[in-house]
């Protein structure tokens, strides 16, 4: 069945009775309507051959008498306390959502009972990749000199923990604010920037200055891009210099 697009619906009552006015949108002539003419006017004006429902959609009594005799459905009415069926369907009352897992992680952290539960829950749990090197994935991430970004074991920082204190310490100390284009959020701005901590001489070039302040400071990500250094840039500035 398709609706015409040649002409606009059409204000209809509906044919049960119960006296409802209903937008009626005229279709072509269809195996539908062929099948129950007694269902449809034909509609004569800007295109013979269109169509539209007498009765307002549910209002059909011939659909009513197929529907279990008229009978509303069984779990009309009903809340979750009122079957089993119902009561196993869904999130059960009192549960927490489980696209936030932030009051779980609270009480493993603050509740000792809770944690004890949890713990002995993971006893004799082995990890599903120990032992497992990496000779056993097909598809695994080439790591080392097979890796494209590779430059020479030059490697970055490992404590990550320590990194995003850091991090979090560069941004207040620049008042949150970009050192190089001076952008900043604040009301009245419109919409947010993302203020990222920039390594001024790059983790690859120099590990051990990667938790030093004065190497850090704070930029938006679009002069953080702008850098000679960001990303895949800090590789080939190595390699220009002569490093592998």
């Amino acid at each position: 069945m398709s609706i015409s697009k040649s002409q606009k619906h059409i204000k209809k009552i509906c044919a049960c009775g119960c006296g409802i006015s209903f937008n009626a949108f005229p279709i072509y002539k269809s195996k539908q309507t062929k099948e129950n003419p007694q269902n449809y006017d034909i509609i004569h004006g800007i295109r013979a051959d269109l169509y539209v429902s007498k009765y307002k959609r549910g209002h059909n009594p011939k659909t009513k008498e197929t529907q279990l005799n008229g009978q509303p459905p069984w779990n009309k009415g009903l809340k979750k306390n009122d079957h089993p069926s119902i009561q196993r369907m869904g999130f059960q009352p009192g549960h927490e959502p489980y696209n936030d897992w932030s009051h779980v992680h609270d009480l493993q952290r603050n509740d000792p009972k809770y944690r004890k539960k949890w713990l002995k829950s993971k006893q004799g749990q082995i990890a599903w990749n120990k032992g497992l090197k990496k000779e056993n994935y097909k598809n695994g991430i080439k790591s080392g000199p097979d890796h494209g970004n590779w430059c020479g074991n030059k490697g970055g920082a490992v404590d990550l923990a320590k990194m995003k204190t850091i991090k979090a310490a560069v941004r207040a100390r620049d008042n949150y604010t970009c050192q190089h284009c001076g952008d900043h959020n604040h009301k009245g701005r419109g919409s947010r920037i993302r203020l990222e901590v920039h390594h001024i001489i790059a983790l690859a070039e120099n590990p051990s200055l990667a938790f030093v302040l004065d190497n850090l400071t704070t930029l938006c990500h679009n002069c953080h891009m702008a850098t000679d250094n960001y990303g895949t840039k800090v590789v080939n500035k190595i390699r220009k210099q002569g490093g592998n």
